[in-house]
């Protein structure tokens, strides 16, 4: 799809997130489906990661298109990681979850209601 056409992006910074990834990925294109049918990508950044998080980015990025893996060559820490994600960002909006699923996706309808709305 090309940039113009992007309504959305969200960004995700990974470190040693194998185990959630895969949930992640479900749950985040369900609430980007929800408000971006077919026009948006979910950046998943691997900060260094020690465990197999690459590896499970590049699988998703293989299979699903709306997955953009970024790899930092070490551990940069969230704030860098975020800002790398941004970078390679190409959606209308942006928004940003952690991996953790500490916030859950399913407010992604939510904040773009809230941005909608000033």
């Amino acid at each position: 799809m090309p940039p113009s056409e992007l309504l959305l992006s969200v960004v995700v910074p990974c470190f040693d997130e194998e185990a959630v990834l895969p949930e992640l990925e479900r749950r985040v294109t369900a609430a980007c489906e929800g408000v971006a049918p077919g026009a948006y990508e979910i950046i998943l950044v691997d900060d260094g990661s020690r465990d197999a998080t690459a590896t499970v980015i590049a699988g998703m990025s293989a299979r699903n298109g709306a997955v953009v893996g970024v790899g930092l060559a070490r551990n940069y820490g969230h704030q860098i990681a975020i800002t790398a994600g941004l970078t390679f960002a190409r959606g209308r909006r942006v928004l940003v979850l952690d991996a953790d699923l500490q916030d859950p996706p399913e407010l992604l309808p939510r904040m773009m209601s809230a941005m909608d709305g000033g």
